[in-house]
């Protein structure tokens, strides 16, 4: 466990995950949004690459 100084000086954001979300891993709750971007990501191109000299 860190010190109150360590936490307070560190820029990482302290974070606690709620356990009750752990009913939802592995479940898609929005199927057509996923199958939207899906077909978007297909699709879509990279831009090209410059080179630097």
């Amino acid at each position: 466990m860190k010190n109150v100084q360590e936490i307070n000086s560190s820029k990482a954001p302290i974070v606690r995950i709620d356990p009750s979300l752990e009913k939802y891993r592995g479940k898609v709750l929005f199927p057509e949004k996923l199958e939207k971007a899906n077909e978007m990501l297909k699709t879509a191109k990279l831009p090209n690459k410059k080179r630097g000299n």
